[in-house]
C-alpha cells in the first residue's frame, strides 16, 4: 500500500506527458492515427519499476539507494540495445527504428513481461508464508518473454501508408510518402521553380519521389523529410535549401567528373534561382579573393560565365540543350554531355 501513492504520482506524470505530446503534435499529423497501446504498456512498465523500487527500498536501508538503483536500472535498460540478439527487445528502451508499428501482441506481451517481473518481487517480499504464490507472476512474465525474443524484430512491421506515395499534378510531379501527404502542397511550392523550369524539357525524371530505395531511371530522389529538422510545425524550415537540395541531387554523380563539374553547377543553379543559390556562389567567389587564390576566383568567375550562357540562351534552345544534358546526366563519362 506504501507504494499506490508514488505509483499514482508516477502514472499522472506519465498521463500527462502522453497528453501534451498528442495535443502538441495533433495539428502538424499527415496521416496514420494515434498508438494507445504502447503507451499503456509503458505506464504497467512505470508501475513495475516504482513497486520494484519500493521493494528495494524495504530490502537495502541506505539514503542514496533511490539514486543508486535509478542509475542501475539505466544500464540495465540500456545496455541490451547496443546488442545484437534478440534477447535485446526484453528492455523496453529497444526499438526498430521508425516509422514502424507494433504487432497487435507486443504491448501486451510487454506489460505481462514487465509486470509480472514486479508483482513475483512484491509477493516474494511481503507473502514472506506463501512466497510459492510469486511461481504465477513470474510464469506469466516467462511465458510472455518467449514470444518477444522468439519474433524479436518482427513485432514490428513498416507502416503500410509508408509504401504509397502521392503526388500532386505537376511536370515532373512532386510525390511524398502517403504519410506525408499533409507536406505534399508546401514541398509543391518549394519545387515549383525547379519543376516549372524542367517542364517541356526531353530526358528528365518523371517524378521527383521521397524515397527510402535507389530510385529508378525515370525518378529522381527528394531530399528527406526530417520531423524536426527539415519540417517543424507542419512546415518546410527553409524551402530554398529543400529546393537547392533536390536540384543538386538531379544533377549529381557517383563519380568524380571535373569536365562536367562545371556544367552541373550550372544546370542546379539555374534551376533553382533562389537567393539561397545566389548567396552560396556570392560566398564562395568573396572567400576565394580573401584568401588571394587566384585559381579559386578564376573558377568561381567561369562559373559565373557558364551560367549566365546558359540563362541567356532562348527557351527553345535551352530546352534542346538541357535534353541533350540529362540524356548523359549522371554519367561518368567525363567526355558525354554538352558543355557551357
Amino acid at each position: 500500500m506504501s507504494a499506490w501513492p508514488v505509483v499514482l504520482g508516477v502514472l499522472a506524470g506519465h498521463t500527462a506527458a502522453v497528453a501534451g505530446a498528442l495535443l502538441a503534435s495533433w495539428p502538424y499529423v499527415s496521416a496514420g492515427r494515434p498508438l494507445l497501446l504502447p503507451p499503456l504498456a509503458d505506464a504497467v512498465f512505470l508501475t513495475a519499476m516504482t513497486t520494484a523500487g519500493m521493494v528495494v527500498g524495504r530490502l537495502v536501508r541506505w539514503r542514496l539507494a533511490a539514486p543508486a538503483l535509478a542509475v542501475c536500472a539505466y544500464v540495465v535498460l540500456g545496455f541490451p540495445t547496443y546488442q545484437s540478439a534478440a534477447v535485446r527487445f526484453l528492455s523496453p528502451a529497444a526499438a526498430p527504428a521508425l516509422p514502424a508499428l507494433p504487432v497487435w501482441w507486443q504491448p501486451f506481451a510487454m506489460a505481462a513481461w514487465t509486470g509480472g517481473l514486479a508483482a513475483a518481487a512484491v509477493v516474494v517480499h511481503t507473502a514472506r508464508r506463501r512466497r510459492y504464490a510469486a511461481l504465477l507472476p513470474l510464469a506469466v512474465a516467462v511465458a510472455a518473454a518467449v514470444p518477444v525474443v522468439r519474433t524479436g524484430a518482427g513485432m514490428w512491421h513498416p507502416d503500410p501508408l509508408q509504401k504509397a506515395q502521392v503526388c500532386d499534378d505537376s511536370s515532373p510531379r512532386v510525390c511524398v510518402n502517403t504519410l506525408d501527404r499533409g507536406l505534399l502542397p508546401e514541398v509543391s511550392r518549394a519545387l515549383s521553380g525547379v519543376t516549372g523550369r524542367l517542364a517541356g524539357v526531353a530526358n528528365v525524371p518523371v517524378r521527383f519521389e521521397d524515397l527510402h530505395r535507389a530510385p529508378h531511371h525515370d525518378e529522381a530522389q527528394l531530399p528527406q523529410l526530417y520531423l524536426g529538422q527539415s519540417v517543424v510545425r507542419g512546415e518546410l524550415a527553409d524551402p530554398q535549401r529543400f529546393a537547392w537540395e533536390a536540384a543538386a541531387g538531379l544533377v549529381s554523380r557517383e563519380c568524380d567528373v571535373t569536365r562536367a563539374d562545371r556544367t552541373d553547377a550550372a544546370v542546379r543553379d539555374w534551376l533553382v534561382s533562389n537567393s539561397l543559390s545566389r548567396r552560396r556562389r556570392e560566398a564562395e567567389a568573396a572567400r576565394a579573393r580573401q584568401w588571394g587564390d587566384q585559381a579559386a576566383v578564376a573558377r568561381a568567375e567561369a562559373d559565373a560565365r557558364a551560367l549566365t550562357r546558359l540563362a541567356a540562351m532562348p527557351d527553345a534552345r535551352r530546352r534542346a540543350w538541357l535534353g541533350r544534358y540529362f540524356a548523359t546526366a549522371g554519367s561518368c563519362d567525363g567526355n558525354g554531355g554538352p558543355a557551357l
